[in-house]
């Protein structure tokens, strides 16, 4: 039953990101709310799918640093889930390599 609801919502979160995207062209650009929580949906139901694209596009990834920056603790932990290289990474989204540095 779970697996279910998996995948209803992520056929709910895709569908918002589409009708996201097709709503951010008005001139009241909403869209771009409605994209992000589709992503952070389809990031609770699929995290697999989400560090797959992640993993393949760069410029994707630098986009979901950028929201776990912004976004508040609870949800940006969702997309801190889906990353595949946040091993080095402390919990200010710095490499430790960079810190080490900054120390020394």
């Amino acid at each position: 039953m779970m697996i279910v609801f998996r995948f209803l919502l992520a056929i709910c979160a895709v569908a918002m990101i589409v009708f996201g995207a097709v709503m951010s062209i008005s001139p009241i650009p909403f869209g771009f709310v409605i994209v992000v929580f589709g992503f952070l949906l389809l990031a609770g139901a699929a995290p697999g799918f989400v560090r797959w694209m992640r993993k393949r596009s760069r410029r994707f990834d630098k986009v979901m640093h950028g929201f776990e920056r912004v976004l508040p603790h609870v949800l940006a932990k969702h997309l801190h889930d889906t990353d595949y290289d946040h091993g080095d990474e402390d919990e200010n989204g710095e490499t430790e390599h960079k810190n080490a540095a900054a120390h020394s």
